[in-house]
């Protein structure tokens, strides 16, 4: 029975001991945990200004990339990266003598050309006229003579073919008659003295020696004339004929040219030749010209001030065809960076408005700079619509370098003297995308909407809903709000 009395006051004392662990510590807990805890602010005014921020990277505001026009051998590579250079500074060169050659030759045909024109285009001098017409009489005299030379041709062909005449045999014989006395006569004279024993240094037998070769002569000329013309004689003959065509020919086209000489020297030069010869110095000019071009882009010259960033080049290499630049030059005189804005914010963007830049590499420098182009298209960026901005830094002797990476908020607007409130303190519906503050109202946080007007990224302008001098509490929710938020959803 003791034992039983102990066992019961034993769970007696337990018992009072849970409920008064129940009724003093658990149930205030509870009742606290279901209390809602809130800070509250009190609504003040001051100046707002709506910024949109983007990020990108510090990039030079020029870079060029310098490549050869034509292929050929590296003459001089004169410029190494990271070397400074001036607008115009040389900085390598091809080898350049066929291009120097084809210059030369190039200046020889313009000049050539050039002189032809002027020629064309000088009066006629009275010397040239009475020279050309002297040449146009000299002409018409060779003509002449080669007809008459192709004539005296003809007339002994046909009487090579013809024979002799009556009249040549009958002189022929009285040749051969005359040769025949004279030979009597020396003849007789040598009779007369034959029996002196120096007979052979007379005159009488030289006399008579000639008499006797002259008369056998007589005799063979008559002969000859009597044979019929050989093959050979013919062709001679016919040949001869040939050449004094030829010559009439030529005597004849000698004419033509030189009274076109003389009437081009009288009438001047035709609009077709001055033309033609025009053109000629023309296309001597461009052909000057394009040599003058082929040793220009011989040449590297530096387009603008900067710094050599790339060098892909050696001496006595050959270049051409090579994806790669010869050389990159970079302007680090000015910066800029180019950023992306989503299309909901572009709007408010517009060209000169200020911005921050804050520089990741510099944080310890603030620095600033203004829009300066807004791209007109847009750039899809996985699935969202963005437009490229170009933000320039204000002048600086901050340490900017190219590839920095950077983040510009770009004050769009600002207004002073209006109602803010931190962003914190503001709901906004997903859906509805109604804003709603807990407004307190006789110390209880009651749910409030409120209209926005200017935001950036740590507080609103309230438009309406509240005025200064209004307190605003962040409600933190209890552990059943929460549990049903997560369970059910909610905002």
């Amino acid at each position: 029975m003791r034992r039983l009395l102990t066992v019961v006051l034993l769970f007696a004392i337990l018992g009072a001991g849970g409920w008064a662990a129940y009724y003093y510590l658990w149930l205030p807990r509870q009742a606290e945990q279901q209390q809602p805890a809130f800070e509250t602010v009190t609504i003040a005014r001051g100046s707002i200004a709506s910024t949109v921020s983007a990020t990108g990277n510090i990039a030079p505001e020029a870079e060029v990339t310098l490549a050869f026009r034509s292929a050929g051998r590296i003459q001089h590579a004169l410029v190494s990266a990271g070397q400074l250079v001036q607008a115009g500074q040389l900085l390598a060169q091809l080898e350049t003598t066929d291009l120097t050659l084809a210059l030369a030759q190039a200046k020889v045909s313009l000049e050539i050309s050039q002189a032809q024109l002027a020629k064309l285009e000088t009066p006629p001098d009275p010397t040239d006229i009475l020279a050309a017409q002297a040449a146009v009489e000299v002409a018409q005299a060779g003509v002449a003579g080669a007809e008459a030379a192709l004539r005296s041709a003809q007339a002994g062909y046909r009487g090579l073919l013809a024979g002799p005449s009556e009249a040549q045999r009958t002189v022929n014989l009285a040749q051969v008659r005359q040769a025949e006395a004279t030979l009597k006569t020396a003849q007789q004279a040598y009779n007369q003295v034959r029996f002196m024993p120096n007979i052979g240094e007379l005159p009488q037998s030289a006399e008579l020696e000639r008499a006797t070769i002259a008369y056998e002569a007589a005799k063979a000329q008559a002969a000859l004339t009597e044979e019929p013309a050989s093959q050979a004689q013919i062709a001679a003959a016919l040949n001869q004929i040939a050449q004094a065509e030829v010559q009439l020919r030529q005597a004849q086209s000698n004419v033509v040219t030189a009274r076109n000489n003389l009437k081009t020297l009288l009438e001047g030069p035709s609009a077709n030749d001055l033309a033609i010869a025009r053109a000629q110095v023309r296309q001597a000019q461009l052909n000057q010209l394009q040599a003058e071009t082929g040793l220009t882009n011989a040449q590297l010259l530096a387009p603008l001030g900067g710094v050599v960033s790339q060098v892909n080049i050696r001496q006595g290499e050959l270049v051409g065809g090579s994806a790669l630049p010869a050389i990159v030059l970079t302007d680090l005189s000015s910066f800029h960076m180019t950023v992306l804005v989503d299309e909901i914010d572009v709007r408010q963007v517009q060209v000169g408005q200020s911005a921050r830049l804050s520089v990741d590499a510099l944080p310890d420098i603030e620095l600033t700079g203004r829009v300066t182009k807004i791209s007109p298209t847009a750039s899809n960026i996985g699935g969202v619509i963005a437009y490229e901005i170009t933000v320039a830094p204000d002048p600086t002797d901050a340490p900017l370098r190219a590839g920095m990476s950077a983040t510009a908020i770009i004050t769009t607007a600002q207004v002073d003297n209006v109602v803010l409130l931190g962003n914190r303190f503001i709901q906004i519906d997903r859906q509805s995308r109604r804003a709603f503050v807990y407004k307190l109202i006789n110390g209880e946080p009651v749910l409030q909407e409120v209209e926005l007007g200017l935001r950036n990224e740590r507080e609103s302008q309230i438009l309406a809903g509240l005025t200064d001098g209004d307190q605003v509490a962040l409600v933190t929710l209890t552990s059943e709000e929460r549990l049903r938020g997560a369970l059910f959803g909610g905002n």
